[in-house]
């Protein structure tokens, strides 16, 4: 995976002025105090002036009413998964308008900088999430499971990834575990199934170790997850 952050018009400007119709959008709300994500489809494109978004309807969408105004800053990832090399286009951006006559859209600013990330199954991405291993049980009680090793993960691919934790614990090699990874300040997490392959440490610091690991599901389930985590990562 590789991460671009793009500072002038070039070819993913391009990427996002011929986007496809109906691609999948998610939306972030940026309030202090609490995380309002969104559902959407890509509609069209003003290039330079701004990004036409569906206007959802569903709970969620009426849960972020109050915060639907002008300038109201967003955060918003397109997901292109429908090609060979699956990407993610993220940027932040500030709300122009809402439009309920003409449509049912969500008219944004066009973005001046963005981020993209390649999805490619080998290669990983450099990531940095607050995570923790906990017993591989099921996931409503590996939720309240006190943790076997706290740290951060430090990178993720389809196939697997790395997590850093310092200080002793009781994670051993071939053992299957669960990676409870923070996503947001207000305790949302994922839970990501994986076997711990290796255990090496970390150059310069006697306490600190990293685990590397496979994810223990289905190739679609694991690009959902890491497509997730992305997504967290991503102007985080």
């Amino acid at each position: 995976m590789e991460k671009i952050v793009i500072h002038s018009p070039t070819y993913e400007f391009s990427l996002l002025d011929h986007m496809s119709c109906n691609t999948e959008v998610n939306i972030q709300i940026l309030e202090p105090d609490q995380v309002l994500r969104l559902h959407s489809r890509f509609i069209g494109v003003d290039p330079k002036r701004m990004i036409i978004l569906e206007l959802g309807g569903d709970a969620q969408w009426q849960k972020a009413q109050n915060f639907l105004f002008i300038g109201q800053e967003v955060i918003v990832r397109i997901i292109r998964s429908n090609e060979p090399k699956a990407n993610v286009l993220a940027f932040k951006s500030k709300i122009q308008r809402v439009e309920r006559n003409l449509g049912y859209w969500l008219l944004i600013d066009y973005p001046e900088e963005l981020q993209k990330v390649a999805l490619r199954h080998q290669s990983r991405l450099p990531i940095s999430l607050s995570s923790a291993i906990v017993p591989a049980k099921d996931k409503e009680n590996s939720q309240k499971d006190k943790p076997l090793a706290l740290g951060a993960l430090k990178d993720i691919s389809i196939k697997g990834g790395a997590f850093i934790s310092s200080g002793l614990n009781i994670i051993l090699c071939e053992e299957s575990y669960l990676l409870k990874v923070e996503l947001s300040s207000q305790l949302d997490t994922e839970l990501v199934p994986i076997t711990i392959k290796n255990i090496l440490p970390i150059e310069h610091d006697d306490e600190a170790f990293q685990y590397g690991f496979t994810i223990n599901c289905s190739q679609a389930k694991a690009e959902s997850i890491v497509h997730k985590l992305l997504m967290c990562h991503l102007l985080k």
